[in-house]
C-alpha cells in the first residue's frame, strides 16, 4: 500500500462502553468492566479543545507548542438501554424510579469507544478510555403522528486523558503500516489506554502464532 493511496470512510458501526471499575492514579492504569457493545449509532461529533501557545524571541517564532485536554463528543443515536444509561449516570433505580438531585457529585467514568467501516472492508476503531457523560441535560419530546418515525437522541460525553500517562484516546486504523484486521479484532476486545499494554495485546502468544 503507497502513502498515496485513500480509502473513503464508509459510515459508522457499533460504540462500545466499558465501566471503569477501578480509577486511574498516577502510577496506576484503570481497570474496566465487561464491554456493552451496541448497534445505535447514527452520528458521532467531536470537538476538542486544542490551544496553541507561541513563543516568540528575536523577532521570530521561536516555539510554537500546542495542546488538547479534553473531547466533548455527541452521540446520536436510537437508544441505549435503560440500565446502560443509568449505569453512566450512576443512579440506582427503585422500584423503576430514578431521582436527580442538586447536589454536587462526580459522574462515573467509562471508557467509550467506536468502531467504523473504511473502504475496501478495512476497520477504524477508537478508544476514549476516561469518560464521563456530560451534566448539561438536553432532551425532547415529541408527541405521535398518524406517520410513525424513529427519531435520533443525543447522548453528550466529555472525554479526558487519563492521571497514569495522559493518554486522552486511542485510535486504531486497518489500512496502516503493520496493521490488519485481525489486530482491529483484538483492539476492540478491550479499552486500550497504553503503549505498553497495547504491545503485550497485538504480540502473539509464543507458539500460537497468527
Amino acid at each position: 500500500m503507497a502513502k498515496t493511496d485513500t480509502f473513503y470512510f464508509e459510515g459508522l458501526d457499533d460504540i462500545l462502553i466499558a465501566p471503569m471499575a477501578t480509577e486511574d492514579n498516577v502510577g496506576v492504569a484503570p481497570t474496566y468492566g465487561e464491554i456493552v457493545r451496541l448497534p445505535i449509532a447514527t452520528a458521532i461529533e467531536i470537538s476538542g479543545n486544542g490551544s496553541t501557545l507561541e513563543k516568540w524571541a528575536s523577532s521570530k517564532i521561536f516555539r510554537r507548542v500546542s495542546r488538547e485536554t479534553k473531547h466533548e463528543i455527541g452521540l446520536d443515536h436510537v437508544g441505549i438501554p435503560v440500565d446502560v444509561m443509568d449505569e453512566l449516570k450512576g443512579v440506582v433505580s427503585k422500584s423503576g424510579v430514578v431521582f436527580g438531585k442538586t447536589g454536587a457529585r462526580e459522574y462515573p467514568y467509562f471508557a467509550f469507544g467506536f468502531i467504523g467501516n473504511v473502504e475496501g472492508g478495512g476497520k477504524k476503531a477508537v478508544w476514549y478510555p476516561k469518560t464521563q457523560i456530560s451534566n448539561v441535560v438536553s432532551e425532547s419530546y415529541k408527541t405521535a403522528e398518524e406517520e410513525t418515525s424513529i427519531d435520533d437522541v443525543t447522548a453528550d460525553f466529555v472525554a479526558v486523558g487519563l492521571k497514569n500517562n495522559n493518554v486522552m484516546y486511542a485510535s486504531f486504523d486497518s489500512y496502516r503500516l503493520g496493521s490488519s484486521l485481525e489486530l482491529f479484532e483484538k483492539f476492540i476486545t478491550q479499552p486500550v489506554y497504553d503503549e505498553e499494554q497495547w504491545t503485550t495485546l497485538s504480540t502473539p502468544a509464543i507458539g500460537g502464532g497468527e
